[in-house]
């Protein structure tokens, strides 16, 4: 099985989108930032929202622009983000190849929750290219990508990962439910494993999302930057880190960073 097949396979589980239809808000302060930071910029422009899965980017980016258009390469996302958002153009596509949709159409052209990191590397840079083509001369590019330096690229199965908390019986079920699933874990990990590769600056690895049952593409913050120049994207890059929305530097300390998300404006 490919990168595509395997991911498709766990989020078209019913568990995957009861998982996204609670994410109500911003994932994290970094999304929050790299969203006001281009909140003007968009404004009453035409919105292209790649990988909307259940809908949760709806009514932010709806209201930040304008002329919305949302898309999903699973017809079981679409499906269910047209029950949710009927009011809302929503459409099946791949970011790889956006067929039927207009070049340098949209103010803004957004990939939320490391969406482009669910393709291999080629499917990477053919996605980078296409946001670059239907994105206006004036507009921007927004999307968050795993960090290959820092912790999530380092977590394995046997790492216990539990959310704090200063009560001690939840802290025990916590325990306990990370415990009992550890052998999923294990499992899941080692047959995805197996389609693990490397280049320079990036990887696709097993992500422990869903009980590791994502295969995810990991870059460097470096990396990044010379893709987007690449690709034509390479005007006023900036980047924020996930856990408190900070600026980031190229050169910076990136170890403690799980993912980063990138503005970028084409030249």
């Amino acid at each position: 099985m490919n990168q595509d097949s395997l991911n498709r396979s766990t989020w078209t589980r019913p568990s995957s989108r009861r998982w996204l239809d609670a994410l109500t808000s911003y994932t994290d302060p970094g999304e929050r930032a790299a969203l006001d930071r281009v909140r003007a910029r968009a404004a009453a422009k035409p919105v292209l929202d790649l990988g909307v899965g259940t809908g949760r980017t709806i009514p932010m980016l709806s209201r930040l622009g304008s002329d919305y258009l949302g898309v999903d390469y699973l017809p079981e996302m679409v499906e269910a983000c047209r029950a949710k958002h009927p009011d809302a153009r929503i459409e099946l596509g791949d970011a790889r190849a956006l067929d039927g949709v207009p070049s340098v159409q949209f103010g803004l052209v957004c990939f939320s929750f490391n969406g482009i990191d669910a393709v291999d590397h080629e499917g990477r840079l053919r996605v980078l290219a296409e946001m670059r083509r239907v994105v206006r001369g004036d507009g921007v590019v927004v999307f968050s990508t795993l960090n290959l330096d820092g912790p999530a690229f380092r977590e394995r199965p046997w790492s216990l990962r539990v959310a704090p908390t200063r009560h001690p019986l939840r802290l025990a079920a916590r325990v306990a439910g990370a415990v009992s699933t550890m052998p999923l874990d294990l499992a899941r990990w080692s047959r995805l494993r197996a389609h693990a590769v490397e280049g320079p600056g990036w990887a696709v690895a097993p992500l422990s999302a869903h009980h590791y049952g994502v295969l995810a593409h990991f870059t460097t913050l470096q990396r990044q930057l010379d893709e987007l120049e690449d690709a034509g994207l390479g005007g006023d890059v900036t980047f924020f880190e996930s856990e408190r929305g900070e600026r980031i530097e190229p050169g910076a300390d990136t170890s403690r960073i799980g993912w980063f998300h990138v503005v970028a404006h084409p030249r």
